[in-house]
């Protein structure tokens, strides 16, 4: 039998237990899978209350590795959802499948470093700075980056810096840990020493966010590590149609896997004004229901923690997800030349896994992937885009101060990932 939530917070004052959906809520759950990536299931008409074993969670290692607000210089609201992933331990192997989430929002933006991302222990994204764990000697990853247009700064740390400004990249590596920084919006020189700020929570120099956002530290700790976790400030991707008085400091959303089910559990640390009755908690279940009938579903709240627990059978998660193999994302360091006497640029496929073209979308963001406004596309000159593969596009004229966005996007699915994304003119101004 599960444990309750008083059995996982010992310290937690602990006004109220409530199991399942039968007695009344001291606060309710929005269980939306519509509103997730396909790593959801959504529930079906019938839903099935139950008790969910979750497989029990590790240690939440990747909090070492996340700065406190107060340490960085930039503390938009890209540093505020944090994803975790053991690409090494994802379950296809047992599933058949596996969760597309960590494929889509890190594995599709990481440059091909010289350790394929299925062989990392850990990986830990926040914000523009993505770092990655395992077993592997840092020269492996000095020799990769140095041959793909990056150059050495300098060291910090006892990490040695590499930096490329056609896109705006960093990379900081030792024995056994490598850091990846980006930028999303375009290029030019890295604004801030995020990867710095990163190694020095690491290593207890700078504060994290645990020590200074209780929100934070209680979910980290109630959701503990499993194959993915996201964190989220508020409310997560499938708890937020709930009533008004009803609140969300902080939430995360896991997949996990055994030998019969696959998992996803949603933790939730909120504030109420009143309870929610039973009957809206149920109907607000019912209402996300889309496609996917759950096997499994339990709810547990022990104010102010709030648990959402689905199992889904490997058979439902395969035909949900699929398993061809292009759905699992592609890793690569794209390369951007642009002239500043040319009216264009070319993209250069600089290492890592060879793509499909016709999974491949140049397009302007003023535009669409379906109206995409640039010609050629990958798939008028190759079948297959390997590293040492490019394409030039030319006649921009007055479209070079225009972003351009380079999608990928997988077969008999609407989802996608840009990879890159780039302004010409800064490119070539860099």
């Amino acid at each position: 039998m599960r444990r309750r939530a008083n059995e996982r917070f010992e310290n937690c004052d602990r006004r109220r237990v409530l199991h399942t959906i039968g007695t009344g809520l001291g606060a309710g759950a929005s269980v939306s899978m519509a509103g997730c990536l396909a790593s959801m299931p959504t529930l079906g008409q019938q839903i099935r209350y139950a008790d969910v074993d979750v497989p029990e969670a590790g240690d939440p290692v990747y909090g070492e590795w996340i700065p406190a607000r107060s340490a960085i210089e930039h503390a938009d609201g890209g540093w505020r959802t944090v994803r975790y992933a053991r690409p090494n331990d994802a379950g296809e192997n047992v599933v058949g499948a596996i969760d597309p989430l960590p494929e889509q929002t890190v594995r599709a933006r990481l440059d091909y470093l010289g350790v394929g991302y299925e062989n990392y222990d850990h990986v830990v994204s926040v914000g523009p700075v993505t770092v990655c764990l395992g077993s592997f000697d840092s020269g492996t990853v000095r020799e990769t980056v140095l041959a793909s247009d990056y150059e050495e700064i300098g060291s910090y740390e006892g990490y040695d810096l590499f930096e490329r400004t056609d896109l705006t990249r960093g990379v900081a590596v030792r024995d056994g840990a490598v850091l990846f920084r980006h930028r999303a919006d375009g290029s030019g020189p890295l604004e801030s020493p995020d990867l710095e700020t990163v190694i020095d929570a690491e290593g207890g120099r700078v504060p994290r966010r645990a020590d200074e956002d209780d929100g934070f530290d209680a979910v980290a700790r109630a959701t503990g590590s499993q194959p993915t976790v996201q964190l989220f400030d508020g409310w997560g991707p499938i708890v937020r149609e709930l009533s008004e008085g009803f609140s969300a400091r902080n939430s995360s959303m896991v997949y996990a896997y055994d030998g019969e089910y696959v998992y996803h559990r949603t933790v939730c640390l909120f504030e109420a004004e009143a309870p929610l009755t039973p009957r809206e908690v149920e109907d607000v279940l019912v209402e996300r229901n889309t496609a996917v009938e759950a096997h499994g579903v339990e709810v547990t709240v022990d104010e102010p923690y709030l648990w959402v627990d689905i199992r889904e059978t490997h058979e439902k998660f395969r035909s949900r997800v699929g398993t061809d193999a292009a759905r699992r994302y592609p890793q690569i360091t794209w390369g951007i030349d642009v002239a500043d006497d040319v009216a264009g640029f070319t993209v250069r496929h600089d290492g890592g896994d060879p793509v499909d073209a016709d999974l491949l979308t140049l397009y302007f963001d003023s535009q669409s992937r379906v109206q995409p406004g640039i010609e050629p596309q990958f798939a008028d000159e190759f079948d297959v885009v390997e590293p040492g593969d490019s394409l030039t596009v030319a006649g921009l004229e007055g479209n070079r101060g225009e972003s351009v966005a380079l999608l990928y996007s997988p077969p008999e699915t609407n989802d996608g990932t840009v990879m890159v994304r780039f302004v010409p003119d800064r490119v070539a101004g860099r």
